[in-house]
């Protein structure tokens, strides 16, 4: 019987709050199993406890260059990364499909949830991509906050719509006065 594997994490502080690095480590090295969104750390940490009970803090050499790397991202840098760290083995086909669609949609732009969806290879399915981007265990690094309504409004965000709204103008993303992306950003 396999030990059930023991989870680490490492909380990045940044400008908009401290996110977190919570992974584990296997044959393969580590594991990185989801990155949290800024927040004010004691509802950070409040949230690793509640996903992963028995975690604790730690990192290693993947994990702060991917720490590094998020403190980069969230001061609206462009930033590459080694996705070869993630675990996405918990995440169903269609799940990694939506991660492949986010990662093409560039800096500075925004995609309709049913554009995202025909690029998933589910043209009509515009709500299972919003649900997909919610299970996103990478939200900053697969970019759901550069997903919209069909509008142009902002939609949902897990991590609240000022924090979605804060990343898409780092990344140069303007509004119009009712709160809409304004055309310009939005990819047809």
């Amino acid at each position: 019987m396999t030990a059930p594997p023991l989870y680490f994490f490492e909380l990045v502080e940044t400008r908009l709050g401290s996110a977190a690095i919570v992974w584990s480590e296997d044959g393969r090295g580590p594991r990185v199993v989801r990155i949290g969104l800024p927040a004010p750390e004691r509802q950070t940490i409040r949230e690793i406890r509640i996903l992963f009970p028995k975690a604790t803090e730690g990192s290693c050499g993947a994990v702060a260059t991917l720490a590094r790397g998020i403190r980069g991202i969230l001061a609206g840098k462009p930033v590459p990364f080694d996705a070869t760290v993630l675990d996405r083995d918990r995440l169903t086909p269609f799940e990694r499909r939506v991660l492949a669609a986010l990662a093409a949609v560039p800096r500075g732009k925004v995609i309709p949830y049913g554009r995202l969806a025909a690029r998933t290879g589910a043209p009509g399915a515009a709500r299972a991509a919003g649900r997909g981007c919610s299970k996103n265990p990478f939200p900053l690094l697969f970019p759901c906050h550069r997903v919209v309504r069909s509008d142009g409004s902002p939609g949902g965000f897990s991590g609240g719509l000022a924090l979605k709204r804060a990343l898409l103008e780092m990344e140069g993303v303007r509004f119009d006065k009712t709160g809409k992306v304004l055309p310009e950003y939005v990819i047809a």
